[in-house]
C-alpha cells in the first residue's frame, strides 16, 4: 500500500483492535501475548480489506467483460452516466443561484432535493477519488 493509505488503514485497524483487546481479553494474559494477539488480528483485518478490494476489482472487470459485446449506445451511457448526472446537478445548483440575478424564476428546491443533490455530487467524487486511491494502491 501507499504510505499515506496504508498507514492510515493500518493506524485506524491498530486502535480498534487495541480497544478491542483491552476490553474483552482477560486480564490475566501478560502484555507479551496480548501484543501478538494484536499483530494477528490487525494483520488478518488488512488481509480482509486486500480480499474486499480484489473483490471490487474482480466485480469491475467481470462488469467490463459483460459489457465489451453490447451495443454503442450502452458503452457510452456506462462511461457518461456519473459525470452526466453530476453536471445536471451542478447546472441545477448554479440556477438556483444565478437565476435571480439574471432575471429568471429561482427552482425552489426542498430539502429532499438538496439531499438528493448533495448524494449525487458527493458520491461521484468519492466514487473517483476511491477509485483512482485503489489503482494507485494496486500499481506499487
Amino acid at each position: 500500500m501507499t504510505p499515506v493509505f496504508g498507514d492510515l488503514i493500518e493506524s485506524t485497524v491498530g486502535k480498534v483492535v487495541a480497544k478491542l483487546t483491552d476490553h474483552y481479553l482477560p486480564a490475566t494474559m501478560d502484555e507479551k501475548e496480548k501484543a501478538e494477539f494484536r499483530l494477528k488480528a490487525g494483520s488478518l483485518a488488512l488481509e480482509e480489506a486486500r480480499a474486499a478490494t480484489a473483490d471490487m476489482q474482480n466485480a469491475r472487470a467481470l462488469a467490463v467483460s459483460e459489457s465489451e459485446g453490447g451495443p454503442a449506445w450502452a458503452n457510452v451511457l456506462k462511461v457518461t452516466h456519473r459525470p452526466m448526472w453530476s453536471f445536471i446537478m451542478l447546472a441545477v445548483f448554479s440556477w438556483t443561484i444565478l437565476a435571480p440575478y439574471i432575471g429568471y424564476p429561482q427552482i425552489p428546491l426542498t430539502e429532499i432535493h438538496k439531499s438528493i443533490m448533495q448524494t449525487v455530487i458527493i458520491f461521484y467524487f468519492g466514487g473517483r477519488s476511491l477509485e483512482k486511491s485503489i489503482s494507485m494502491i494496486k500499481a506499487r
